[in-house]
Formats: structure tokens, C-alpha cells, sequence
């Protein structure tokens, strides 16, 4: 069985439901700016750094009036309100923590989200006492699907990122996981779970509820 000294959180898909609220809010905002931005772009950018997102449609339809750091601004207190409101917390979270619990294994959470917004997320979830570190999307030079956050949790979390248990969402999350070289679970949403890109996870289950020691294995 895969030794495991810590477990790893992503946090958007994973923790909670709040993909939707991302996209509304980007939809929301880009078209108040007058920044062309489609359904297809909020696909195409999901589990990537909201600050990346708007520097890579800023810097195509570059705005007068508004720059990237008031439209990621704009976009973090938009999604913020729309978590905090209806943001639906997903399920299997208590096997994990039973599982962590169980092991006494310390926790963490590596999320492309800015801490002021994480931090709300977290209170949505219910589990801010839970984590023992935080990791967020301003504090890493390099947005997933790098390797910097993961590199940099398991470092906090005062493990070796192979002994890192992680469970991810999204493509990018995944490679940013294994590039960092931890166990990765991936949980896909249902309409992406067939997704051939999701083969370099070493697992892939179709909610947290699935989990136990045998996927460890």
C-alpha cells in the first residue's frame, strides 16, 4: 500500500460546487468591461489562477477603463457573494476527514484561488478547523498546472510531496499533482469524467464518498 504522510485538498470542484459561481462571475463581470469571454473560455480556464484568466483576455482586448488587478478584484468579490449565498458544499468530505482522523495525518489545501476568497469558500465548507495549511493561488509564482503549489504544501505540511495523498478536479490540477509527483485522485464532474485526459491520475472515482484504503493499493 502507497505510504501516505499527509492528505492534500484541492478546493474548487473538490470541496465545493463553486465552478458554476466562477463562471457566472467571470461571464458577469467580462461583459461589464466589454472583454469578449465565453462559456467555452470558462471551460477551457477552469482550475487556472483568476489573475492568469484575466491577464490572458486583458492582454487580448486590452481595456482603458479597467485594469487586470480592479477585474480580478471585481471578479473575487462577485464569485465571493455567489459562494457565500448559494455555493453547494460537496459530498464524501467526512470520509476524507474520517480518513485523515484516522491516520493522524496533517491536512492541506492547494487551491488557485486568492486567499481572500479561499478563506470564504472554507467557511462555506465547514471545515477551517480542519486544515492545518493553506495554500492559495497568490502566494506561487506559477498557476497550476504547474507543480509550484503542491511543491509548496507538502513542504508546510513538513512531507515529501510523494507521500502527499491529493484529490483534484480539474486537468490542470491533475498534472499539477502529478508533476509534483503525489498520489492524485481525480474526481471529475460527470459530463468530464470519460475525459482521456484524466488517465494520468492514479485513481479516478466518481465522488470523495468513494474513497477508502483500497485505492491506495
Amino acid at each position: 500500500m502507497r505510504e501516505i504522510k499527509a492528505v492534500i485538498f484541492d478546493m474548487d470542484g473538490v470541496l465545493i460546487d463553486s465552478e458554476p459561481s466562477w463562471g457566472e462571475a467571470m461571464l458577469a463581470v467580462m461583459k461589464e468591461v466589454k472583454i469578449p469571454y465565453t462559456v467555452d473560455d470558462v471551460a477551457n480556464y477552469q482550475g487556472v489562477r483568476v489573475g492568469d484568466i484575466v491577464s490572458a483576455v486583458w492582454d487580448a482586448h486590452p481595456s482603458k477603463e479597467y485594469s487586470k488587478q480592479l477585474i480580478e478584484d471585481m471578479i473575487c468579490q462577485r464569485v465571493s457573494e455567489l459562494v457565500l449565498d448559494h455555493g453547494r458544499v460537496m459530498d464524501g468530505i467526512s470520509n476524507i476527514l474520517d480518513f485523515v482522523k484516522k491516520g493522524k495525518l496533517p491536512l492541506g489545501v492547494a487551491t488557485s484561488t486568492p486567499r481572500s476568497v479561499a478563506v470564504n469558500f472554507l467557511k462555506r465548507v465547514g471545515i477551517t478547523d480542519d486544515i492545518d495549511v493553506l495554500c492559495t493561488g497568490d502566494e506561487v509564482i506559477f498557476g497550476k498546472p504547474h507543480p509550484e503549489i503542491y511543491l509548496l504544501c507538502a513542504n508546510r505540511l513538513g512531507v515529501k510531496p510523494e507521500q502527499c495523498l491529493v484529490f483534484e478536479d480539474s486537468v490542470n490540477g491533475v498534472v499539477a499533482a502529478k508533476a509534483a509527483r503525489t498520489f492524485c485522485v481525480a474526481v471529475p464532474v460527470p459530463e468530464l469524467y470519460d475525459d482521456v485526459r484524466y488517465g494520468v491520475a492514479d485513481v479516478k472515482l466518481r465522488g470523495l464518498q468513494y474513497f477508502n484504503d483500497n485505492v491506495l493499493k
